[in-house]
């Protein structure tokens, strides 16, 4: 891994370690962003399969991980950031479903190496972890790590930032710090201060 691609995961850790208890409210706290957790819902209630082993891949704070463990599936919860699987752990807890989640690994969706191949029968990597890969290259290996691990012609779920809701969170959120932002529009992220701006690096997302 290169300098600049350990100086991008460490700012997106920094970023999600920081913002962690948001990004479990984030589905729940307004209409707004109610509709995209009802929407993803909608979508994995008609397109999984009836049961069976899921991998919910930068999965966060594991709200979709416990929604579908309530619905009697298995899941292994996958995400880069410490802070987000203690989340998930306590409350998986508190929503008594710790028999169905049956891991919490720390790690990224570019290298999936813990598990074999075809080893799941859905695959999720939804809020846009693909996003937080800029380098072409590794968001082509996360792909493949993906569709390596799903059983063939079981379903995989993907969501990505939009350009409009990068914007969005641009103009609302970081007003000020717009002079110092690389705007990353063909990935949907923004990320200040990874080539010398004056700006301490902060990742921007929707």
């Amino acid at each position: 891994m290169g300098a600049n691609e350990k100086q991008t995961r460490e700012v997106v850790k920094k970023w999600f370690t920081e913002t962690a208890r948001q990004e479990w409210r984030r589905l729940r706290r307004d209409p707004y962003h109610q509709i995209e957790f009802i929407t993803t819902m909608h979508f994995l209630e008609e397109y999984l399969p009836k049961k069976g082993l899921v991998l919910d891949a930068g999965g966060g704070p594991g709200r979709y991980t416990i929604e579908l463990a309530r619905s009697d599936y298995d899941i292994v919860l996958l995400d880069l950031v410490p802070e987000m699987l203690r989340i998930a752990r306590r409350e998986i807890k508190r929503a008594r479903v710790q028999t169905r989640v049956k891991q919490l690994l720390e790690g990224s969706i570019d290298d999936l190496s813990m598990f074999g191949d075809q080893t799941f029968d859905a695959v999720l990597c939804l809020g846009g972890p693909l996003n937080h890969l800029l380098n072409v290259k590794k968001r082509v290996k996360a792909a493949s790590e993906l569709v390596r691990v799903t059983k063939k012609d079981a379903p995989i779920f993907v969501s990505v930032i939009s350009r409009i809701g990068l914007l969005k969170t641009i103009l609302v959120g970081f007003p000020r710090e717009m002079k110092y932002a690389k705007v990353h529009l063909e990935t949907g992220d923004q990320v200040p201060g990874l080539n010398g701006e004056d700006f301490s690096g902060t990742l921007v997302s929707a």
